[in-house]
């Protein structure tokens, strides 16, 4: 199974890096978590097809992690040439939140039966939920999000386990997502210590990840500080456009 990269940025564009969003592709499909508001053009630059999804499981619903899903219903049910089934997965309130975003972007837009089958999922903190062959957890991190979740998931296909720390303060729950995982993508925001709630510092990071359990951690979501230091980063980075054979 391969991981690629369509977006590991921050929601400010620093780098030049797109937003987040992260596609798997193993024997059971292709699912993406997260799809910020540039994942369409993403996904269409690297020369992915977008109607290769099936699955799109959200980490919370901030504009950088959930922004391009209208760009891609919309896309899938008017220029699509095979309309094949598309699940949604996120936090409590998905649907709510999805309609929301939909109707402040294209009024009028939102569909009770779009041309292609839809579902949506809301995912329970801390009980595992099996989506056909693959399983997911999900637990609340430390991110302002309003009366929403913020979670970090941990999803396991194929015999493989990926971690993903969402947006966040340091939570110890995220020993419980990363232990044993083949790869931890895990969020620093910033090389020094800072205000910013719900973010993680490298010296956070430094102080944790010797504890964290991950074949391998990979840092994403970094800041312009990050970005200017990443020779002097003891931890890989990721880049938009990478690949990862898992």
């Amino acid at each position: 199974m391969n991981l690629y990269v369509v977006g590991c940025g921050d929601a400010f564009g620093s780098g030049g890096q797109f937003q987040s969003c992260f596609l798997i592709n193993d024997a059971h499909g292709a699912m993406a978590v997260d799809f910020g508001a540039t994942s369409l053009v993403a996904l269409r630059a690297a020369g992915l097809d977008p109607q290769m999804i099936d699955h799109i499981v959200l980490t919370h619903f901030h504009g950088d992690h959930i922004g391009g899903l209208p760009f891609f219903l919309l896309d899938r049910e008017y220029s699509a040439r095979v309309c094949t089934p598309l699940r949604i997965l996120g936090p409590r309130g998905l649907s709510e939140r999805l309609q929301s975003l939909m109707e402040c972007m294209f009024p009028g837009a939102w569909k009770e039966n779009w041309r292609f089958p839809l579902e949506l999922i809301e995912i329970e903190p801390d009980l595992p939920l099996q989506i056909g062959e693959r399983r997911i957890l999900s637990k609340k991190v430390q991110h302002p999000t309003g009366p929403y979740d913020a979670t970090a998931l941990r999803i396991e296909t194929c015999d493989r386990v990926i971690a993903f720390s969402g947006d966040t303060g340091w939570v110890d729950g995220l020993y419980e997502i990363s232990a044993g995982s083949d790869l931890f993508i895990c969020e620093c925001f910033d090389i020094e210590e800072q205000p910013y709630e719900g973010h993680l510092s490298l010296p956070v990071l430094l102080s944790k990840l010797p504890d964290v359990h991950s074949q391998r951690i990979l840092l994403n979501h970094l800041g312009p500080e990050m970005l200017s230091n990443r020779s002097t980063i003891p931890y890989e980075q990721l880049s938009d456009g990478a690949t990862y054979s898992i």
